[in-house]
């Protein structure tokens, strides 16, 4: 993806779930390890945890409380519900997303998955969610 000379690095693909326990027990089996310890977010509402199968990380992530927004995803069957790109810059970024016609949906907002820095979720015109955390 490149909008306006923006350098998108590929980081994960985020899988819904509704305990981790099960997934992550699965994934193994697959072939995938775990790359770090599971962790909790309270501003995101959601447990997750990070798995490598090669070049391929996804994000495991369950609902931590009533007003998870990973409640509503579940709620509609969907399981891979967004992809992850690392970026230079958060705040221009998302403004030239938008600008090309993109939503805000969350954000920019700490999180703990990445030590603190900002991420930011977008729905673009094709409906596909992207996140975005800063490099």
């Amino acid at each position: 993806m490149d909008i306006e000379g923006i350098e998108f690095t590929f980081h994960h693909i985020g899988l819904a779930c509704r305990s981790l326990l099960p997934e992550i027990k699965t994934h193994e089996r697959l072939g995938y390890a775990r790359e770090g310890a599971t962790f909790h977010d309270p501003i995101q509402q959601i447990n997750g945890v990070f798995m490598a199968h090669g070049p391929v990380r996804i994000e495991l992530i369950e609902p931590a409380g009533e007003h998870s927004p990973v409640r509503n995803i579940l709620e509609k069957g969907i399981k891979m519900y967004h992809q992850c790109f690392a970026v230079d810059d958060l705040e221009h970024t998302i403004s030239a997303l938008e600008a090309d016609g993109a939503r805000l949906i969350t954000g920019p907002v700490p999180a703990v998955a990445f030590g603190g820095r900002k991420i930011a979720f977008l729905m673009l015109r094709t409906m596909l969610i992207v996140e975005l955390v800063e490099k």
